[in-house]
C-alpha cells in the first residue's frame, strides 16, 4: 500500500517509536520532530496511532477519556505525556 508522504512520515514515527521504546517524554518528542514542549501530531485517517505505539515501547496508559485526549507514563522512569488532540506535551513532575 503506498500512503501519501505525510502518513508515511508518521508510520515512520511509529516504528521508530517501537524499535527504541523510549523511555523519556523527551524522547519520544524528539522522535516525533520536536525540539520544543509540544508537538503536534494528528489524529485520524490512520491505521495505527501514537498511543498504541507508546504501548508497544512500554509506556502506560494512565488516564484516557477519548482517543484525543489520554496520558501514559513509562513505569521505569516515571516521566509522563499528555496527549490533547494532536498535539503531545511533556508532563512530567519536577
Amino acid at each position: 500500500m503506498t500512503r501519501p508522504p505525510f502518513w508515511g512520515r508518521i508510520h515512520r514515527q511509529l516504528d521508530e517509536i517501537e524499535a527504541t521504546a523510549p523511555t523519556t517524554s523527551a524522547e519520544v518528542l524528539r522522535l516525533l520532530g520536536s525540539y520544543s514542549s509540544d508537538s503536534g501530531f494528528f489524529h485520524g485517517g490512520m491505521d495505527r496511532e501514537l498511543l498504541g505505539s507508546l504501548t508497544i515501547a512500554g509506556w502506560e496508559v494512565t488516564e484516557y477519556n477519548a482517543a484525543y485526549y489520554w496520558t501514559a507514563q513509562h513505569p521505569a522512569t516515571g516521566e509522563s505525556l499528555e496527549y490533547i488532540e494532536g498535539d503531545v506535551y511533556n508532563r512530567t513532575d519536577g
